[in-house]
């Protein structure tokens, strides 16, 4: 028996268990910082998040949305136009380690909010905001920075 064991997991402190519980933040064990767990609440309020979503099913193309594509000096590039034929995985680019994604109401499961968190750097944070993401309140810990993209499947 595991000194963690007794230790409830983080999605049972949100006030959305049933929306945080298969996250991989939501499954961890240890202390919770009370305001990642308002900051989780408050993110499933504002942008009327229904669930977690499954990445077996989201497209390649919506999927390449996600990545954030860079050279060596980490400025932006585009993708390569053959990705797909190389039957991508999600390390491709700078997809990152935990990304989480989530659906949002009223769009028929089809728009989702890509999130991540990190130890903020001067030279990935323009890369990523130049990508798409905005910075957005901690959901992770108070200590990372966290990057969100909206994903809507018309947009490129």
């Amino acid at each position: 028996m595991s000194i963690h064991d007794n230790v409830p997991q983080y999605y049972t402190f949100t006030k959305y268990p049933a929306i945080f519980t298969n996250s991989y933040w939501g499954r961890h064990k240890h202390n919770v910082e009370n305001i990642i767990v308002e900051n989780r609440n408050k993110f499933k309020e504002t942008y009327n998040i229904t669930g977690y979503k499954d990445t077996s099913r989201i497209s390649q193309k919506n999927k390449m949305k996600c990545f954030i594509f860079h050279d060596n000096d980490y400025n932006k590039i585009e993708p390569p136009k053959d990705l797909h034929k190389q039957g991508f995985v999600w390390n491709a680019g700078m997809a990152k380690d935990h990304i989480e994604h989530w659906t949002i109401g009223g769009t028929g499961g089809k728009s989702f909010i890509a999130l991540f968190s990190q130890r903020k750097e001067d030279c990935k944070h323009q890369l990523i905001l130049d990508h798409g993401y905005i910075e957005t309140e901690p959901i992770y810990a108070t200590e990372q920075t966290t990057y969100m993209k909206i994903i809507h499947p018309d947009t490129l």
